[in-house]
């Protein structure tokens, strides 16, 4: 709900739209967007303004809801890591980030094999600094990462294939409200552990599923306890009431589970 903050917008993920963006940067600093760039170019400084300047254009044609419109500036470098994967980051762990990554592609194309085609063109990753309170955030091609996956030895790296796995749930697809919050990280989490399972396997997948299930309970008999409305797989959010506060695990391994029971009442993996 902080979209509003940076332009004027119906800021709930039941109104999207597409953007276009024209931003200017002063030269060394780089500007990305959760969208395909258009064109860069030099430009003159603004008004007041000295030295030298680049200007981006930004299209994001697949319309989105605002919370998935973003920005950043700063000092970056980028590495190719397939021809339409790409990793950003500050000079200083654009090797290592390039390394941990290297499988983006692969997360993809198993993405795509589970969902279907890929619609947003790129796919790229930006390594943010580690104040980024986050694992990950699914912005449309440019997923925000945090710098703590860089473990040198892609152990952490299934991060990356649940924010690719939002590409199809969440935002192509997307909750008409907060409350309904589950029905986009249910399903992510649902074909993050699909993917997983492709690549890594059986044990690898059940490593994942196990872990997920003991934090869904921690959260519901220690954080919330078992009454409380923000354990419910659909919340009650009291009017005013701040979506933030009821965000935990529950509506990612809930939802898993309840996904994973519908599978199974469809007849499963092969339904």
């Amino acid at each position: 709900i902080h979209a509003r903050s940076m332009v004027p917008c119906q800021d709930s993920p039941s109104n999207k739209a597409t953007y276009r963006a024209i931003v200017q940067v002063p030269k060394p600093l780089v500007c990305v967007m959760s969208a395909v760039d258009e064109a860069t170019a030099d430009c003159a400084a603004p008004e007041g303004s000295s030295g030298e300047w680049a200007q981006y254009q930004w299209y994001q044609k697949v319309p989105v809801a605002s919370y998935l419109i973003a920005i950043a500036v700063g000092e970056l470098e980028c590495r190719d890591l397939s021809p339409r994967c790409r990793v950003w980051a500050e000079p200083a762990v654009v090797e290592a980030s390039a390394w941990e990554f290297a499988e983006t592609e692969q997360y993809l194309r198993t993405a795509e094999d589970v969902c279907g085609e890929y619609r947003w063109g790129r796919y790229d990753l930006l390594i943010l600094p580690p104040s980024f309170p986050y694992g990950g955030m699914e912005n449309p091609c440019l997923t925000f990462v945090t710098p703590t996956l860089i473990a040198g030895d892609r152990s952490l790296t299934n991060v990356v294939a649940h924010e690719i796995a939002h590409s199809w749930s969440g935002n192509l697809v997307t909750n008409r409200t907060w409350e309904c919050f589950w029905l986009n990280e249910g399903f992510t989490v649902f074909v993050e552990r699909k993917i997983v399972l492709r690549m890594f396997g059986a044990r690898e997948y059940g490593l994942h599923c196990a872990s997920g299930w003991r934090d869904l309970e921690t959260a519901i008999r220690q954080d919330f306890g078992e009454t409380h409305s923000y354990t419910a797989l659909t919340p009650k959010l009291a009017e005013g009431a701040d979506p933030d506060d009821a965000f935990s695990c529950v509506p990612y391994e809930k939802g898993f589970a309840f996904v994973c029971h519908l599978e199974r009442l469809a007849g499963g993996d092969g339904a």
